[in-house]
């Protein structure tokens, strides 16, 4: 189903390096089946353009469904709404949703909790298909009396819950983020293992929507686990899976990562960041061991194992071999961990840190739109001691999506 190609930053000259591993599928063939939910907030500042839009978006989602998809929908606000429970893709879809659709009214407050509770409730276990939760939001979660939650850790822990359960969770920022809590959007579709997307204006929403499942109509995999097995003095010190999109990888025990959808039409990236000992290949020169990565899955009938060695050698020029596409991919990861900390932070000395160490590494790797993004809120951080919170989060969006597809 999937083959691995390792590759190194450089050869064997120093301790930290970068490996890279690309899950790269061997047939390209259709995704699974895929079983998509819809909570979207119905709170009274959606009101207007707002879920206008949102509503078009729905419609399109309906529109783009295969046969063999189903997809269930409801309104959040201060309560639950539902609107279509497993409803099968295809032309017949088209009338019902548009009924159902159309029947969404703005009011209430935003019960997050309420809609990720609908979520694992939509999307029960089922063998052999993909499952799919995604959250639209313009505001942020509140208690239901309507006031701001200051603790969302609950909620956190609940989509890592969904994630535990197979459900890969997506979440969207709606309209201006100054309206939203980016970091907790983000922390949420994180821990669900989905992708997090900012639409910027209400009419940004459709295409991107319609970007995302495709995507997930291109899933090949349930519940795909990465096992790290490092050789005898080489220390793991991150992760991440950087392509098709980056999303910050966990320990779900040790030296074991969950790695979310891995998709049958693109190869999916991860990096790794190790510390190789040298001291003990000192006399030797060679191929050496590292570190061996055993990849299974819900469904596969055997796992995809490989072993990373590295050169150890003794001339010059060899060890100068850098290969400069993983060291752009290296810089991008920086970019993202930055962009990440930038959102969670209002230290204006901190944000120009922050911007002036992903702006050093966005130049190394020829990101030129990342360099002129902050270039921008630098000049806005200058001159109103702030940063703007909407290009704040398209960074962190477009931070996210350097990777593109191989």
């Amino acid at each position: 189903m999937f083959n691995l190609e390792l590759d190194w930053d450089l050869p064997a000259k120093n301790t930290k390096h970068i490996l890279r591993v690309r899950i790269r599928p061997q047939s390209g063939g259709p995704g699974l089946p895929l079983r998509i939910a819809i909570a979207l907030d119905t709170s009274q500042s959606m009101g207007g353009e707002n879920l206008q839009r949102a509503q078009e978006a729905c419609r399109a989602v309906v529109a783009q469904l295969r046969d063999r998809d189903r997809l269930s929908l409801a309104g959040f606000s201060t309560s639950i709404t539902p609107l279509l429970q497993s409803l099968p893709g295809g032309a017949a879809a088209l009338q019902p949703a548009n009924t159902a659709i159309s029947r969404l009214t703005a009011e209430g407050v935003t019960r997050t909790d309420l809609a990720l509770d609908w979520i694992v409730n939509a999307l029960p276990p089922e063998a052999g298909v993909a499952r799919v939760g995604i959250l639209i939001t313009d505001g942020h979660a509140t208690t239901s009396q309507g006031l701001i939650l200051d603790d969302t850790g609950f909620l956190i822990d609940r989509s890592q819950q969904l994630a535990n359960l197979g459900i890969i969770l997506n979440t969207v920022g709606l309209g201006n983020a100054n309206n939203f809590n980016t970091a907790f959007l983000t922390d949420l579709s994180d821990k669900g293992r989905g992708s997090f997307i900012f639409a910027d204006t209400p009419a940004s929403l459709e295409p991107q929507l319609q970007k995302r499942l495709t995507e997930c109509q291109a899933i090949a995999t349930e519940n795909t686990l990465v096992k790290l097995i490092p050789s005898n003095g080489v220390i793991i010190k991150g992760f991440c899976r950087y392509r098709p999109e980056y999303l910050p990888l966990e320990e779900t025990a040790k030296n074991q990562l969950s790695l979310g959808a891995i998709a049958a039409n693109v190869p999916t990236d991860l990096l790794i960041e190790l510390e190789i000992p040298l001291g003990e290949f000192s006399e030797a020169t060679g191929n050496k061991d590292v570190l061996s990565i055993e990849l299974t899955a819900k469904g596969m009938t055997n796992p995809v194992r490989a072993k990373a060695t590295i050169n150890y050698t003794t001339s010059y020029s060899e060890a100068q071999k850098e290969n400069k596409e993983i060291k752009n991919d290296h810089c991008c990861w920086l970019i993202n961990l930055t962009s990440n900390e930038l959102s969670r932070t209002d230290d204006a000395n901190q944000q120009k840190e922050l911007l002036e160490a992903a702006r050093n590494n966005a130049e190394q790797a020829g990101k030129t739109d990342i360099v002129n993004q902050i270039n921008q809120q630098l000049d806005d951080l200058e001159k109103s001691g702030k940063l703007d919170a909407n290009r704040t989060t398209k960074l962190l969006r477009d931070s996210r999506e350097l990777g593109g597809t191989k």
